[in-house]
């Protein structure tokens, strides 16, 4: 018989108490407090999110969202679709935070919400094995892999990887693509969502994009978006840039994460 250690113990408690606080500097309680208290600045974020997955029709039921925390940002309309969810997260506060915000409106539609605290994005071979029924929705999440990682090169390798790994699912996902400083002494830019299609696989230095209509080569498209929102100084690049298949039509939504910090999210439903 294998009988648990107390350094066993004690280190699990010590995981636990650490992604309380930071959920592997991800999320957790630093995280779930600024949420709450940026509910009213987000609004046009969210509202814009809220009306991307509007649009989506999916044939399945079964939903796996992966990294959506408290669901801060996702409307609760369309989690309702579903008949059941499996929420995979790493941090220990999402099944309370979750069902408060989302948990009494989904159970009242029927809605089976499952709570699973695990790595789902290095475990995700095995869970779409678990669930072959199941759609996946990735809930600005991706765009933290190179934090977790420490590196952001290989944070990119895995990252394109993943649309062979989702090849004949339905899959979809919301994540930063850049971050950075704004100008606020500048009048605050428009809350407006812009059409981002990657035409190649070419390296980035020569890859192009084509930004609403316009073809530009990446580093222009990318210096077009950060001009928008009056960036400075220099922004941070979060590997996700081949997220998605060249031809994809994605989505780009502004973020004002903090006052004078802001995201350009990416966001794209692939269908099976």
């Amino acid at each position: 018989m294998f009988v648990k250690s107390d350094s066993d113990s004690r280190t699990r408690l010590a995981t636990w108490i650490r992604d309380i606080a930071n959920a592997g500097g991800t999320g957790g309680l630093n995280w779930h407090v600024h949420a709450a208290r940026s509910l009213q600045r987000w609004l046009p974020t969210r509202e814009l999110i809220a009306s991307f997955l509007s649009d989506i029709q999916t044939e399945q039921s079964h939903l796996l969202l992966i990294g959506g925390s408290a669901g801060w940002m996702l409307p609760t309309p369309w989690l309702a679709r579903f008949q059941r969810i499996d929420a995979y997260d790493i941090d220990p506060l999402v099944p309370l935070l979750f069902g408060l915000r989302h948990g009494r409106e989904l159970k009242a539609l029927g809605v089976e919400v499952n709570y699973h605290r695990a790595d789902a994005i290095a475990g995700l071979p095995s869970l779409l094995k678990q669930h072959p029924q199941a759609c996946i929705w990735f809930d600005n999440v991706l765009g933290q892999v190179g934090v977790r990682l420490g590196d952001e090169e290989i944070a990119e390798r895995q990252l394109n990887q993943l649309k062979s790994l989702l090849k004949g699912r339905a899959w979809g996902s919301l994540h930063d693509l850049y971050s950075g400083s704004v100008d606020t002494s500048m009048a605050l830019p428009a809350y407006d969502a812009v059409e981002w299609i990657r035409l190649d696989d070419k390296p980035e230095d020569t890859s192009e994009v084509k930004l609403k209509q316009q073809v530009l080569m990446h580093q222009d498209a990318a210096q077009q978006l950060l001009t928008r929102l009056n960036a400075q100084g220099v922004w941070h690049d979060h590997a996700t840039r081949t997220v998605f298949a060249p031809g994809t039509r994605t989505t780009m939504i502004p973020w004002a994460f903090k006052p004078n910090y802001w995201h350009w999210l990416q966001a794209a439903w692939v269908k099976s």
